[in-house]
């Protein structure tokens, strides 16, 4: 694009090697980061499409929910599992985070690249007017 947006990745929580401590720690740092930054466009949470949503994905999506933030969920590594389940997987993961189907929930895989365009379309609709 022409540099009027960045991606910020900030620490996961899933699979991590981190201590107790330092969980809590980059707890800290998401929650604040979220808080001063203003000029956050969007937020995507990107959760596992193999698994069903642990209880840190359903604490952050909720956690999201209440910062008002705009975000969407990416439902990542869509290419570890059979195309044919893909959809149904997403709206599995949707009907457990959002049954009110207000917030957009996208499967992706970043390994293969498929679905990227989805992924972008929906990034565009939050950066376009930046």
């Amino acid at each position: 694009m022409d540099n009027k947006f960045y991606f910020v990745d900030l620490p996961g929580y899933g699979y991590s090697k981190m201590s107790k401590e330092e969980q809590v720690k980059s707890g800290h740092f998401i929650e604040e980061y979220l808080q001063s930054r203003n000029q956050i466009a969007v937020v995507i949470l990107v959760i596992d499409i193999r698994h069903a949503p642990s209880s840190d994905d359903k604490f952050m999506y909720d956690y999201l929910i209440k910062t008002n933030k705009p975000f969407f969920v990416v439902a990542n590594k869509a290419d570890k599992i059979a195309i044919t389940k893909v959809d149904a997987t997403t709206k599995e993961i949707q009907e457990i985070l959002n049954p009110m189907h207000d917030i957009h929930f996208l499967p992706f895989s970043s390994e293969r690249k498929v679905y990227i365009d989805s992924v972008w379309k929906q990034i565009e609709t939050y950066i376009f007017d930046i």
